[in-house]
């Protein structure tokens, strides 16, 4: 048996007695036992903590599946799907770094254990926890901030006064510091909101311009399948007839890039001078004794800047970052990272000159040559972007030199052979010639659906729409999983076949990209707006091609139709057979004709998708040929097998035929029309669905040339149809806008002729009424405009006799009764006073609950009752994240009353006390007070404490309908709140309830 060594048991046993000791101040904490501290700190929790965090990173990286087509992530472990399974081995590290923070706070790595808790909340994509904790972090443990502990423990050998003193200046600094980030995230809401605002215009132009395409593809059959004449010819020919001057002014762009990034190198290595010198002095100074641990804090810091990026705060991001490269004694580590997370920041915000910069930085600094490999592939997908070619070849012949993974190293060499082509330096046989030998290669089959999609890709460029469908579908039945590839592909495939005007087909494809298409993806809106146009579309023409089969199929002969029937109930049990063999079961509804519902519904006009068809087929070849094997008949005399098959097939016994029940026939015929009102009924919903695609064709879509095919149907077809008349006008507006004036005029004539007094003909033939109709739409409108015209004007006694004349000039209309109720009691308050004017505001909070003109009727009533934040809006997003829903934690009631004295204040907490003596009797709730704002005069009276969210509610209720009781004897009102002690401190914090009103309304009252 092996000695404990004595050492060991020296430390074990000094331990327990220092851990035993009389407890002293933490600031007292010196000598062995901040030994022991450290030491059990570190290599317990913590070390364990950051093993596991490495492993999870690691799992992240193997689950990761980069998008070739499409930029790449800086960091391959953060857009990762399924994140969830390495939560519990988070969860784990968290409890950990928790243990260690509480057990051993007055260690030295207690500020790398907060690090390490964002941090993997961060990896589980929990960001806003993350935030919070990096926040918290930050505030905490900034050495130069006067309300963080650091700041203390640093300055508590200095005189009283020397403290106060620096205290003082560290406050403002600090308050000046955080009013720049303040100034910041405003920037940020702006730079989204232009964003947003420069997308819709994006949108509505692209709307635009495929609104135009397509009605060149109406004119043109040749635009339909676009192969323009200079792509039938030679390569030679093509280059020739490149525009040499767009050529000029290309490399003229990408020689001002290259000129510009290599300033920005060039500044970058100057301030990186700059920095060394400063931290030369910063040693020297002995400036560095306040940094205890200068690594945590750099580094807590860096991961709150990364966290800012994933909530799309980029401006706060790039404040933290500037703050990061200004501080002092900033490690080699964090050095080394930084400008990869600068790198990713730009990426982001689409600044992608810096991003280069950044990124070549960041490969001069790294050392592990996936990463390196990793920054040039992206750094050539950002030239290839901008045009410059060269550049782009170079940074993708770097990624394959630095690349480890095959892989990138393959499609790095895929964009090496499409940019040739793109840049007409080969001929599109040459780069498909390439492909093809890239696909036949071995080590390439797990990446074929890869290579499939640049094919396609390569032909698509070239006019052959055919085979880049071809290659496109081919990609996604053989890609092993890739669902980026599933994307891609499904994307292209769903606009080819939208503009083809195969709806029901891109629907479907649509579908699938949604399926697998992140939140974050900028295309989803314009994705979902499109499934969401032709999921109607689609469900009418499969209504269309549904009821057309089985109308066609009523007119079969009854022996022809019992056939049909036997046929489909063979398959469906030769299905049923083969899916139990493999064990599974069969898809539900796979056949219409199964369904018991409908025989032969059709999924596309092609022959092959029909099975109406397709077993009308059956049955005449085995009328005419009889029930032969399916088999090769070329030179059956010469088939060495023939008479051994012949043999086998007369000796064997053939299976017995299963004989089905006549009710099993019927059901399958079941959804036959037969009778004449069936049949009518099957005329109904072709005309319903007919009309609402026409129109469908026409608003949805904008594609005229189909409104017009189906209108035109209709109305041939189906000349009784109940809403001919709106019909013929829609037929009569899509004429006009393909332009087709002639047809135009003749359907108009239809119209007059038919319909002369339907208000459609009227709004076609007359302006005048169609205006007239909009008018008397408006009236109530430009009447409460000319009111409010008014109510600006100052003329308050015309806005009260109008508002009251408002339901004699409109009766029944209320859609604005709202508005006038407001400014009439807006007016009545400025003409007799706040009295008047509370008692009407309330009102109107009775009369129109959850509408927008209570919320403002709210705000003013706060106001005349002394909250002077009354009317500021919510200036940032994440001051109202600050507040979170903890149902089931301690909760307080705070009430705030505004512009108080003091004997006043002091009647609001007796007759609370007294009410909740008188309900609350044996609750013991406590009353304390505090001023929230001093500036402004407002205080809270708190109500503590209730055990959850549903007791202190029903505190609040009560109040609600006791409100008199609550408070006598005064008319000044006062809010009241429902929150938990932590949402309670934030408010103080806050100085204003402002923020947590909104919070309050839509987490505890249920308003919107």
């Amino acid at each position: 048996m092996r000695k404990i060594p004595f050492i060991f048991i020296v430390f074990i046993s000094l331990s327990v007695l220092l851990s035993c000791s009389t407890t002293r101040k933490k600031s007292e904490v010196k000598g062995l036992k901040k030994l022991y501290h450290n030491t059990t700190a570190k290599f317990n929790g913590y070390f364990n903590a950051e093993e596991i965090m490495d492993e999870g990173i690691v799992t992240l990286q193997s689950m990761h599946q980069d998008n070739y087509n499409t930029i790449l992530d800086v960091y391959d472990y953060v857009n990762v799907e399924g994140v969830t399974s390495i939560n519990a081995d988070m969860d784990k590290a968290i409890e950990k770094l928790t243990t260690v923070a509480t057990i051993h706070d007055v260690s030295n790595y207690l500020d790398d254990c907060y690090v390490l808790i964002g941090k993997a909340q961060y990896l589980k994509q929990d960001y806003a926890a993350a935030l919070e904790t990096f926040q918290y972090f930050e505030e905490e443990f900034d050495p130069k901030n006067p309300y963080g502990r650091v700041y203390k423990a640093n300055n508590k050998k200095k005189s009283s006064k020397d403290k106060r003193k620096e205290l003082e200046q560290a406050r403002k600094e600090k308050d000046k510091e955080r009013k720049e980030e303040a100034k910041e995230r405003e920037k940020e809401r702006e730079q989204q909101k232009k964003e947003r605002e420069e997308k819709d215009k994006q949108r509505k132009k692209e709307a635009k311009d495929r609104k135009k395409s397509r009605g060149k593809k109406s004119r043109s059959t040749k635009s339909r399948n676009p192969i323009s004449k200079d792509k039938e010819e030679t390569p030679e020919v093509k280059v020739d007839k490149v525009d040499k001057e767009a050529i000029e002014a290309n490399k003229a762009a990408a020689e001002a890039r290259e000129k510009e990034i290599e300033e920005e190198l060039k500044r970058k290595k100057e301030e990186e001078e700059k920095k060394k010198n400063e931290e030369k002095k910063y040693e020297r100074e002995g400036e560095g004794a306040i940094w205890k641990n200068k690594t945590a804090y750099t580094f807590g810091l860096y991961w709150l800047a990364r966290t800012y990026i994933e909530q799309q705060r980029f401006g706060t991001a790039k404040y933290v970052i500037d703050k990061l490269e200004g501080t002092a004694g900033l490690s080699d580590d964090i050095a080394k990272q930084l400008p990869a997370a600068k790198a990713h920041l730009y990426l982001q915000t689409k600044d992608y000159t810096l991003a280069l910069v950044e990124l070549e930085t960041a490969i001069n600094k790294e050392k592990n040559r996936r990463n390196k490999a990793r920054y040039a592939f992206i750094k050539a997908q950002l030239y290839e972007k901008s045009g410059n070619t060269a550049m782009a070849y170079e940074e993708y012949g770097r990624a394959k030199k630095y690349s480890p993974d095959h892989e990138m190293e393959l499609n790095a060499k895929i964009n090496e052979v499409k940019l040739a082509y793109n840049e007409g330096q080969s001929s599109r046989e040459n780069v498909l010639s390439k492909l093809e030998k890239l696909l036949s290669e071995r080590k390439n089959q797990q990446f074929k659906d890869q290579i499939l999609f640049a094919i396609a890709q390569v032909k698509l460029d070239g006019g052959d729409i055919d085979g880049a469908i071809a290659d496109f579908e081919s990609a996604i039945s053989q890609s092993s999983g890739n669902k980026n590839i599933q994307l891609e592909a499904n994307y292209k495939l769903g606009y080819l076949l939208f503009d083809r005007g195969l709806y029901s087909e891109a629907k479907s494809k649509f579908d699938a990209v949604l399926s697998v298409m992140s939140k974050q993806d900028e295309r989803l809106r314009q994705v979902e707006i499109l499934s969401t146009n032709l999921t109607a579309i689609a469900n009418n023409i499969n209504t269309i091609e549904l009821q057309d089969s089985l109308l066609a199929l009523s007119l079969k002969p009854q022996d022809e139709l019992r056939e049909i029937a036997l046929e489909e109930l063979r398959e469906r049990d030769a299905d049923l057979a083969a899916a139990s063999n493999k064990g599974n079961s069969p898809t539900p509804n796979s056949n219409v004709i199964r369904s018991n519902e409908a025989v032969g519904a059709a999924r596309s006009s092609f022959f092959a998708y029909n099975p109406v068809v397709l077993n009308q087929g059956k049955i005449e070849f085995q009328r005419i040929w009889g029930d032969i094997a399916v088999g090769d008949n070329w030179r059956r005399s010469l088939r060495s097998d023939i008479s051994n098959s012949f043999d086998t097939d007369l000796n064997e016994s053939e299976p017995e035929e299963k004989v089905y029940t006549e009710k099993e026939i019927d059901s399958v015929l079941k959804g036959i029309p037969r009778t004449p009102e069936q049949k009518a009924k099957a005329d109904a919903k072709i005309s319903e669905a007919l009309f609402e695609l026409g129109t469908l064709f026409r608003d949805r879509i904008r594609d005229y040339s189909k409104s017009v095919e189906v209108l035109e149907r209709l109305n041939t077809e189906y000349p009784n149809f109940a809403k001919r008349d709106e019909a013929l006008f829609y037929l009569y507006l899509s004429y006009s806008d393909l332009p087709d004036n002639a047809n135009a005029i003749k359907v108009l004539e239809m119209m007059k002729q038919e319909f002369p007094d339907s208000k459609f003909t009227k709004i076609a033939t007359d302006p005048a009424y169609a205006k007239s109709l909009s008018d008397s739409d408006e009236t109530i409108a430009s009447y409460y405009d000319k009111t409010y015209e008014l109510f600006e004007a100052g003329n308050y006694n015309e806005v009260i006799e109008r508002s009251r004349k408002k339901t004699e000039l409109f009766p029944g209309k209320k859609e604005f009764a709202a508005k006038f109720a407001l400014i009439n009691a807006m007016s009545l308050g400025s003409l007799e006073g706040k009295e008047r004017y509370v008692k009407e505001l309330q009102q109107v909070i009775r009369a129109f609950p959850k509408s927008d003109e209570e919320k403002r009727a709210q705000e003013i009533l706060r106001f005349l009752n002394g909250d002077q934040q009354a009317f500021n809006e919510i200036l940032f997003d994440e001051a109202l994240d600050a507040f979170e829903a903890e149902d089931e934690k301690l909760h307080y009631v705070f009430v705030i009353t505004y512009d108080l004295g003091h004997k006043e204040f002091d009647k609001y907490k007796l007759d609370i006390s007294n009410y909740n003596k008188k309900y609350h009797r044996f609750e013991n709730l406590k009353l304390s007070n505090i001023y929230l704002n001093v500036e402004e005069k407002s205080q809270i009276i708190l109500i503590r404490s209730f055990e959850n969210k549903e007791k202190a509610m029903k505190y609040y209720d009560g109040v609600q309908k006791n409100k008199s009781e609550y408070v006598t004897k005064t008319k000044t009102d006062f809010d009241i709140f429902v929150s938990t002690q932590k949402n309670y401190r934030e408010v103080i914090k806050q100085r204003s309830a402002n923020n947590y009103r909104v919070f309050f309304d839509k987490n505890y009252l249920g308003k919107k």
